[in-house]
């Protein structure tokens, strides 16, 4: 049976490859070929599509990319939250590789930075990487800032914004897709609105896509959305509009508001896609929630902040309570929400929730999770519980909603997101499945043809003649996920092949 990636009903046929393209034949017609392969009884699917990924920082691991093709990834669109790997430069290599691992811990970058001065750069090294995925990327806005200005927060001068849009001009002209940003991570968090406009006119210019980590999810959600909304539509610009939640159980609800906004945008001329990831928690950086201010130095300012008594107290204080930033330990409620999912360097807390450690080392909650932070250099990626599955579900079944991972990932041996490994066969698990809300080809379709044609990729996401040879055989009666939060690396099952390009692609041995 297939499923073409366009939502309409599956229907019987043959498929055939040739030069990694895609031939089409319903029924019971049988062409030549050099080799056939009897498929009855498995459905045939386009390549999903990771419309949300930060796998652009970690291609040479074979442990990311196998959380990418055990779930059936093919193509991956990375370079979001404002972190890409281009272009580099600009403050030393150590200190653009501290940047990176601020969602990466392990970050993999090439030996010479300037490979990395531009989109042409990337996606040469790129190919010689031999990675099976298929990568599109968006300029990172934060990296684009530390290029130009490093981690200033103040406003750029005439000649720093002009640098940074003669760059970001020439990334989306060598293949990027346009501009990301993360307002809630430095150097990001530090752009005004006419910062951002004065490069969104420069997307709008070259065609780009405008996608977007807003500066709160929280208990501001609404109106920094609509920031967001506003920003899109004046640059005429399309919105990607990135994991789409309501952090925090006194925001649980808003979801309803923010999808009848973004509806009522879309009437009024913005073109917009959501990506939301199919679970109730998030993953970053464990020193989110640390305020803004306190990075202005990059990671030896944080840990100067940390420690020290009289900014530490002023910390505790902030972080314990609503903030003018986007506090995530708020929104889980405190420290008690928060698991350790990987650290860089003292691996003494992962798998723990900060409680936990608290009775490991004796600690109060607070100066716990300052030891964390102290003993990685500022680093470590956090799971924060937040959000309702309600809320989700509502996000995930609109008609505007594709699926994106959001995916970070350490080393092999660490424990990640189970979204790493299972996000695509927990959706249909999840809604398909159990609540009998979408049908297996108009989940498909999020996951392939929809995200496909917002972005842009003219040959993925279907099969259709002539089309990218990118697809998965799955017996749909055992697709599911194992992957959980103690265990986030088990592997998806169901899926018999993976083809891209017309060749069978094998999972990296670990």
């Amino acid at each position: 049976m297939i499923y073409d990636g366009t939502g309409a009903p599956p229907f019987a046929g043959t498929v055939g490859f040739d030069c990694g393209k895609i031939s089409v034949f319903r029924g019971n017609e049988l062409p030549q070929a050099d080799e056939i392969l009897d498929a009855g009884g498995l459905a045939l699917v386009p390549g999903f599509i990771d419309a949300h990924s930060h796998g652009d920082l970690s291609l040479i691991s074979p442990y990311a990319t196998l959380s990418k093709l055990n779930q059936g990834i093919t193509t991956q669109i990375a370079g979001q939250c404002g972190v890409s790997l281009f272009p580099a430069g600009g403050v030393g290599a150590s200190q653009f590789s501290r940047f990176i691992s601020g969602i990466a811990p392990y970050p993999d970058l090439p030996s010479d930075l300037s490979l990395l001065g531009s989109a042409a750069g990337f996606y040469l090294w790129l190919g010689t990487l031999q990675n099976p995925i298929t990568t599109k990327c968006f300029v990172g806005h934060g990296t684009l800032r530390l290029w130009a200005m490093g981690y200033e927060n103040r406003k750029p001068d005439a000649s720093e914004l002009d640098r940074m849009k003669a760059m970001l001009r020439r990334c989306i002209r060598e293949g990027a897709l346009g501009l990301s940003t993360g307002q809630v991570y430095a150097p990001s968090c530090y752009a005004d609105n006419d910062e951002i406009l004065a490069l969104l006119r420069v997307v709008h210019e070259e065609g780009g896509i405008y996608a977007n980590h807003p500066r709160n999810e929280g208990d501001r959600v609404i109106e920094a959305r609509a920031e967001t909304m506003r920003l899109a539509m004046e640059a005429d610009v399309p919105l990607s509009v990135s994991h789409l939640k309501a952090a925090g159980r006194q925001n649980w609800g808003k979801p309803r508001e923010l999808l009848a906004q973004l509806d009522r945008a879309v009437e009024n001329g913005l073109r917009a896609m959501i990506d939301c990831y199919p679970y109730t928690a998030g993953c970053t950086s464990l020193n989110v929630s640390i305020p803004p201010r306190y990075f202005t130095n990059g990671m030896s300012g944080l840990l100067d902040a940390l420690q020290s008594p009289t900014e530490r107290a002023i910390i505790r204080e902030e972080i314990g309570r609503i903030s003018d930033y986007d506090n995530y330990v708020y929104n889980c409620g405190g420290l008690s929400g928060v698991y350790v999912a990987s650290c860089p360097i003292d691996h003494s807390a992962e798998g723990l929730f900060v409680s936990q450690y608290v009775e490991k080392v004796g600690l109060e909650p607070f100066d716990a999770f300052c030891d964390i932070l102290i003993r990685n250099n500022g680093l470590g990626l956090g799971i924060y519980f937040h959000m309702s599955e309600d809320d989700v579900i509502q996000i995930m079944t609109h008609p505007l909603c594709v699926l994106g991972t959001d995916g970070l990932i350490g080393k092999s041996g660490e424990n990640p997101h189970p979204r790493a490994f299972g996000s695509t066969a927990h959706a249909y698990h999840l809604l398909v499945r159990e609540k009998h809300l979408l049908t297996p080809e108009a989940l498909f379709h999020k996951m392939t043809g929809q995200a496909a044609e917002f972005l842009r990729l003219e040959h993925k996401g279907r099969i259709q003649d002539d089309m990218d040879a990118d697809v998965l055989l799955i017996d749909l009666d055992q697709f599911c996920d194992m992957s959980t939060y103690p265990q986030g690396s088990l592997l998806t099952q169901g899926i018999k092949k993976i083809y891209i390009s017309g060749e069978e692609i094998s999972l990296p041995q670990i």
